[in-house]
């Protein structure tokens, strides 16, 4: 059925069960989850398939994330941030087509090591994100979003700016990562970078992570913001050496 599977019959269960996890820790802390699929699943079928059928996934890993949240959702931001990102998502969707995997992986991992200053600078300095300051942040996020999975990344200490805990900061990027996955899917769709079982595998890693989604609902309503923080750190660390590793064994 999978022919870009090859002959492994242990590959598709595998991926379901990377999707399963990376659902909990999604759910846990509103991001890295599509970075983990994307950074285990690269390994067996190639960084570039894996872009859409990551990106697909994650539609259904936002939806989720967002209905469980939706009382947390802060609907200024996604409006601002959707106003000003789309365009340029858009754009970048268009651009990923004509890019090597060589290429992708150091972008996955140089926009990830960019992410690491960028966060402590904001930690430091308690910026304060107001209505212009996040247009301009939700302009780069966009271009990003339509190179690379994780992009929230870059987004979240502008989001964070705002003054929202934990809880609204995972419900609001669900939201709008959910948009914008539906934006890039459909760009894809105009490509030959989207075929039907790229979409099937899509659906099925997809499904998997609705579960442990729920899961890591309830751990992150039993984290602090502290610990909140720390763990992304941490993931960031480990997602930049991987993919980096990636990109020089191409």
């Amino acid at each position: 059925m999978f022919e870009i599977l090859g002959s492994d019959p242990w590959l598709l269960p595998l991926i379901i069960a990377v999707a399963f996890v990376a659902g909990i820790i999604h759910g846990a802390i509103g991001m890295v989850g599509g970075l983990i699929m994307t950074g285990v699943i690269a390994h067996f079928i190639g960084i570039k398939p894996t872009v859409p059928v990551i990106t697909c996934a994650l539609i259904f890993s936002h939806l989720s994330r967002g209905y469980l949240l939706r009382k947390n959702v802060d609907f200024w931001a996604v409006r601002h941030v959707l106003l000003f990102g789309l365009p340029t998502v858009i754009a970048g969707s268009v651009f990923f087509g004509y890019l090597s995997p060589r290429v992708i992986a150091l972008i996955f991992g140089s926009v990830l090591t960019i992410s690491v200053p960028i966060k402590y600078w904001a930690r430091k300095n308690s910026i304060k994100t107001g209505p212009k300051l996040l247009a301009g942040a939700s302009v780069v996020w966009g271009g990003l979003a339509g190179n690379v999975i994780g992009p929230g990344f870059f987004l979240a200490p502008f989001l964070m700016g705002t003054g929202m805990n934990r809880l609204a900061f995972v419900g609001t990027l669900a939201t709008i990562t959910l948009v914008m996955n539906l934006i890039k899917i459909s760009v894809f769709g105009f490509t030959d970078l989207l075929t039907p079982e790229l979409i099937i595998l899509g659906i099925i890693a997809g499904l998997s992570t609705i579960p442990g989604n729920y899961l890591g609902h309830k751990l992150l309503k039993k984290m602090s913001d502290g610990t909140h923080e720390k763990i992304i750190d941490v993931m960031t660390l480990i997602l930049v050496s991987n993919f980096f590793y990636l990109a020089f064994t191409y």
